[in-house]
């Protein structure tokens, strides 16, 4: 990983507060600042640390919003549309992995979160983002 990489949150939208807080305990083993948020609170407009998030983890299933919307809504805005989205998944069902996809998630990965695991998509992503740069 790059040092500017390591410098840029990865933002995990979660709505569980257990799962937020045991998605920023992922800090020291994933070697970056991991800031989680609701889905409420994911506002571009007002946080710094979502522009400059290197990657996001959005749950598929947020409560009142959609998963699906999120990664959507990452993937038509001008100054997210770049980044890395990873959709988290109670199951991975075939439907959800491939909605989840189909809509621009770079990778998926389950809940609860895993830093090895959460590690590995990210380092996939990053790796086929590279790939395409260099192609």
């Amino acid at each position: 990983m790059s040092e500017s990489e390591s410098s840029k949150p990865i933002v995990i939208v979660d709505p569980d507060p257990a799962s937020r807080n045991a998605g920023e305990d992922l800090e020291d083993d994933l070697e970056c600042h991991v800031v989680a948020v609701d889905s409420m609170e994911f506002d571009p407009e007002v946080s710094e640390e979502i522009l400059e998030a290197e990657a996001f983890i959005v749950c598929w299933d947020l409560g009142i919003r959609s998963g699906a919307d999120l990664i959507e809504q990452i993937r038509t805005d001008e100054r997210l549309r770049d980044r890395i989205v990873i959709a988290a998944l109670d199951r991975a069902t075939r439907g959800c992995v491939r909605s989840a996809i189909s809509l621009g998630a770079d990778g998926i990965c389950l809940r609860p979160y895993d830093a090895s695991e959460v590690g590995r998509r990210l380092d996939d992503a990053r790796k086929l983002r590279c790939d395409d740069e260099a192609a």
